[in-house]
């Protein structure tokens, strides 16, 4: 069975996600993962990780807890070797339900740049150089699955 985690920063070990990150990012991607990882919102983050069907990590993202209801998300990371099984589709409903159950009206992400065709299958639109989606609406319109 497909398994999905929430680690706080605080208290959880994030090896397994970074581990994710720098082979997604930094071999596949050549980007350097420690730009965003170590960014002063870090205290109010939290990863999702994904585990496959034989408990093998496959994917990870963060979610950046915000008190104006705005959320950002960022690093929606699978491996190359699991891509295309639907669990970067499993982390986007892990990082929709999290954020809302937390008080999210938005969620935004700055990465526009790589997936931004990925996210507008969503709902997100780019607006001022970040993507955005209206989480309320949303859950209006996908009531089925939360």
């Amino acid at each position: 069975m497909i398994r999905g985690v929430y680690l706080n920063t605080m208290n959880d070990d994030l090896s397994k996600c970074m581990k994710i990150y720098q082979d997604v990012f930094e071999e596949d991607m050549n980007e350097n993962v420690e730009t965003w990882k170590n960014s002063n919102s870090e205290d109010m983050a939290i990863y999702l990780l994904l585990y496959n069907e034989n408990e093998i990590p496959v994917g990870t993202a963060r979610l950046i807890f915000d008190f104006d209801g705005v959320f950002k998300f960022d690093g929606l990371a699978v491996l190359p070797e699991f891509r295309k099984n639907g669990y970067g589709d499993f982390i986007m409903h892990m990082i929709f339900d999290k954020a809302y159950q937390s008080g999210a009206h938005y969620l935004v992400s700055n990465d526009i740049y790589h997936t931004s065709d990925y996210f507008k299958k969503y709902g997100f639109s780019i607006e001022n150089n970040h993507l955005s989606l209206d989480l309320k609406q949303y859950f209006n319109t996908h009531k089925c699955c939360h």
